[in-house]
């Protein structure tokens, strides 16, 4: 495997060491394992000492690092896995070695700002060489990233790059810890978010009376043309507040299409008019990759063509609107590197007409749209019978992608090839949704998505569909359990059952964790590296092992890449490995028996979207 290292001041070994039933990669037949000093040595920009990572030392590796003029040993173990897996008593022999012994415990999986400081400040204050241990050397690496980032200045992306090789590599949990705990600003955006703002936004919205595509659009208080005005008002004063100037100063506007009436759901040619609210990036050359949020404003009734009876749309889609607004107001605040459009549409309940126009202008643009996150019906978190879903929200994606379905030549070939190799679950749709996923977990949020494989619901349709028809990434996130009584219902009570989407029933608590949800991916998105581009699986001869290509990403802070794999028949991506900043990659793994995809992360640790290899001979 190719992997380039920065070049070194100070030396860092990896030593695999462990006693009996603790975790290892190999196991000598007493059960325990030798001390191999002066293993695979790395270097690093150090200001001080030589730092050792370890597996559990037995008595043995002790004695050989206090002969070999080792000083302090760091041990990361709780104190009930050294009661139950370490056969000798650790600090006291290390006392008789006459080493210093600290004492750090650590949870396998989760990290703490209090914790990366205690052992930080224990490799800076200690005197050297330090041997840093835990069960396997999987935390140990863990915690030497965090310290090269937080206590040597490193960026964190590199710190991982060289915590990688010696136990970090594919360790997602690590990984992820790592990452929860330092990337700071996606904790700056998620506390930022404001349930009541979200309660005012959704009552304001419902307030309107309707929303109907066709309602009045010459009233201040009523009517579409009332709620699309306050909406740009809305994020125009969003905008002065931002403190966004020259090439990153925010845009907003009304993007207009006329709409010809159809004998069904547009009685009248009416003007079908999206507010577009535009974070541009702050890398130019991450600018033009787009990364929109949208949600629908118009609203309607039992009867679709009822322009003019209340239809307050609360939940549909008024949810989705309040969350589009939460998202710029924290946005606008950050300066992310791709550029960020928030777009509340009208014309869904029409038949999509804002988001398919929108998008198809989008394509036939080449405009380098990354992913679209589209939020209907995300409000609330009860369903008939009591059933209720506090703590999920549902992602559906797409899995062939709907542009292939066109019927030309080119579409043909590639759904061939989908087939040939079996890629029906990795269209970059479904990619997105991952990447969702795997956001929600490395930052343990209230609200995590249930990934749904397939398009949309059934019966129902949704502003994604359109950016999925014009070949353009796109997700949407619905509720777990519908009501639906209190969708395309007039506000009455029949039989003691209330009917119509009234405000009461959105939860602005809920909200406001999916929201947060929209609000970490985004920052994971826009502020990662795009996707890599070509990336191949060479197929030019049998073989057991497994040859990727790709080319270079343009952004100037990418770091490296990392070669992702899974299970044929896993949902989500199970393993990594870091292969560092180069083109090419081979892994001892078989392509026929694993699903391949490739990654690039940045100097600050985030990483892009997978992208699934083609097959090549070169």
């Amino acid at each position: 495997m190719n992997i380039r290292i920065r070049s070194a001041v100070v030396v860092v070994a990896l030593f695999t060491i462990t006693l009996g039933g603790a975790c290892s990669h190999q196991r000598a037949e007493t059960g325990e394992r030798a001390f191999r000093s002066g293993a695979e040595r790395l270097d690093l920009e150090r200001r001080s000492g030589r730092v050792y990572i370890s597996a559990q030392p037995s008595p043995e590796a002790l004695r050989e690092f206090a002969d070999m003029g080792g000083a302090t040993v760091i041990n990361l173990r709780r104190e009930s896995e050294m009661d139950k897996y370490v056969g000798y008593h650790e600090d006291r022999l290390a006392a008789q070695l006459g080493l210093e012994y600290v004492h750090v415990p650590l949870g396998a999986s989760s990290l703490s700002d209090d914790d990366v400081r205690r052992v930080s400040d224990a490799i800076s204050s200690t005197q050297d060489p330090v041997l840093l241990h835990c069960a396997s050397g999987t935390r140990a690496s863990a915690l030497l990233a965090t310290h090269l980032a937080s206590g040597e200045g490193m960026a964190l992306g590199e710190a991982m790059h060289v915590a990688a090789p010696l136990g970090l590599d594919g360790k997602g949990s690590m990984i992820d810890a790592v990452l929860r705990v330092m990337l700071d600003e996606v904790d700056e955006v998620v506390n930022a978010i404001s349930p009541e703002r979200i309660r005012a936004d959704v009552d304001t919205l419902a307030g309107f009376g309707t929303r109907h595509t066709l309602s009045d659009t010459e009233s201040e208080t009523r009517g579409i043309g009332a709620a699309r005005r306050w909406l740009k008002r809305e994020f125009e004063t969003i905008a002065r507040e931002s403190g966004r100037t020259g090439a990153e100063a925010m845009r907003i506007s009304f993007d207009t299409h006329r709409v010809q009436a159809d004998g069904r759901r547009i009685f009248e040619d009416v003007d079908v008019v999206n507010v577009v609210c535009e974070i541009p990036g702050s890398m130019p050359e991450a600018r033009e990759r787009l990364y929109y949020v949208i949600a629908h404003y118009d609203s309607r009734n039992l009867d679709a063509n009822d322009s003019e009876g209340d239809a307050p749309g609360a939940d549909d889609d008024a949810s989705g609107v309040a969350l589009c607004l939460e998202l710029a107001r924290v946005l606008s605040k950050q300066r992310l590197d791709a550029t960020v459009v928030i777009m509340p549409v009208a014309g869904e309940e029409q038949g999509l007409f804002g988001s398919r126009l929108h998008a198809k202008a989008l394509a036939d643009a080449g405009k380098n749209v990354a992913a679209c996150l589209s939020s209907d019906v995300v409000g609330d978190p009860t369903g008939p019978g009591g059933r209720e879903a506090r703590d999920q929200i549902r992602l559906f994606s797409e899995g062939l992608p709907a542009n292939l379905f066109q019927g030309d030549d080119d579409a043909m070939k590639k759904l061939g090839s989908i087939r040939r190799y079996a890629t029906e679950s990795d269209s970059p749709s479904r990619q997105i949704a991952r990447y969702i996923d795997r956001v929600a977990r490395i930052h343990d949020l209230p609200v995590k998505p249930m990934l749904v494989f397939r398009p949309d619901r059934f019966l129902r349709g949704g502003d994604h569909t359109g950016f999925n028809e014009a070949g353009l990434p796109a997700v949407r996130f619905c509720e777990v359990y519908e009501t639906y009584e209190r969708q395309h219902e007039n506000v009455r009570t029949e039989s003691g059952v209330r009917y119509g989407d009234e405000p009461e029933f959105v939860d602005e608590g809920y909200l406001a964790d999916v929201t947060r949800l929209n609000a970490a991916s985004l920052v994971h998105l826009a502020n990662a590296p795009g996707s890599p581009a070509n990336v191949r699986v060479l197929v030019a001869s049998l073989a057991n092992d497994t040859t990727l290509r790709w080319d270079a990403r343009p952004e100037p802070d990418i770091a490296g890449y990392e070669v992702v794999w899974r299970e044929t028949t896993s949902p989500v991506w199970q393993r990594s490995t870091d292969v560092g900043n180069v083109t090419e990659a081979t892994v001892d793994l078989s392509k026929d028996n694993w699903a391949f995809g490739l990654r690039a992360y940045d100097r600050d640790g985030y990483r892009s979207p997978v992208s699934i290899p083609r097959a090549a001979r070169e």
